[in-house]
């Protein structure tokens, strides 16, 4: 009757020392692609994706399945800070206590992201859906500077290195919006970014919520630069994260958030 349970605590300790290992300083030190000599090449990202959120395995992700298992994620980094606390994890309560962190800013990120992704507004994202990840992942992996240059510069329109607010509503008019569109559209596309008038509007607005990190109202151009290195940063290490441990994690996707 014990086996169960068993099992399940030694998939957690196995899980946990991955992490300890996966977040530690030697980690960081690794190659770039995040694998050692003679590990073998993870599959696409966003079937990794699918395998460890659709967790009733119906082809879809619901934004519930995402949380839910992030829920599970933090619930299993929590029972490792405790391993940690009580000097039985190591550095595991540290690599613990770093998930816990990400996986709040990824459950902060996950309802825009699922907006951007869902072409057909169904609040599910189906399988072609998902490809646009592995897209994303391979574009991130490039300089995004030059990019966050021209939308700058387009909405900036008196050229003094800060976006007012008075410019970002200005910017919601359609000759700027669809110059913003063109740009992004050429160098990084959004699935639902041109499905509606409407939809458009409010993607550029979210994606000027990510850079404005202060939250006052405008973007200057070093807090813009600034704000996307460092969710290109996180985007990559929450990738590197999910191809390294995707098989360990699909097997506590199904239930760790129930």
């Amino acid at each position: 009757a014990d086996r169960p349970i068993m099992a399940r605590r030694e998939r957690v300790g196995s899980l946990l020392g991955l992490l300890g290992l996966l977040l530690s300083p030697g980690w960081a030190q690794r190659p770039a692609d995040g694998r050692g000599a003679g590990s073998p090449s993870p599959g696409p990202l966003h079937e990794t994706i699918q395998a460890v959120f659709d967790t009733d395995k119906d082809g879809a992700l619901s934004l519930d399945e995402i949380q839910s298992t992030l829920d599970g994620l933090a619930a299993v980094a929590a029972m490792g800070m405790a391993g940690g606390a009580a000097g039985a994890a190591g550095d595991s309560g540290n690599a613990a206590s770093q998930l816990a962190a990400r996986v709040r800013a990824a459950k902060d990120f996950a309802p825009m992201l699922v907006k951007w992704m869902d072409v057909d507004s169904d609040g599910a994202l189906s399988q072609s859906e998902l490809q646009w990840v592995t897209s994303a992942h391979a574009r991130m992996k490039q300089s995004l500077k030059e990019l966050t240059r021209d939308i700058f510069d387009a909405m900036d329109a008196d050229a003094d290195d800060s976006i007012s607010l008075q410019e970002i509503e200005a910017a919601m008019a359609p000759a700027v919006l669809g110059k913003v569109v063109s740009l992004l559209e050429a160098g990084f596309p959004v699935p639902s970014l041109s499905a509606s008038a409407a939809l458009t509007a409010e993607h550029v607005a979210s994606l000027l919520s990510l850079v404005d990190s202060d939250a006052d109202g405008s973007v200057g151009r070093k807090e813009a630069y600034r704000a996307v290195a460092s969710f290109k940063k996180q985007f990559l290490e929450a990738a590197t994260l999910l191809e390294t441990m995707g098989p360990m994690l699909a097997v506590f996707g199904g239930g760790m958030g129930r």
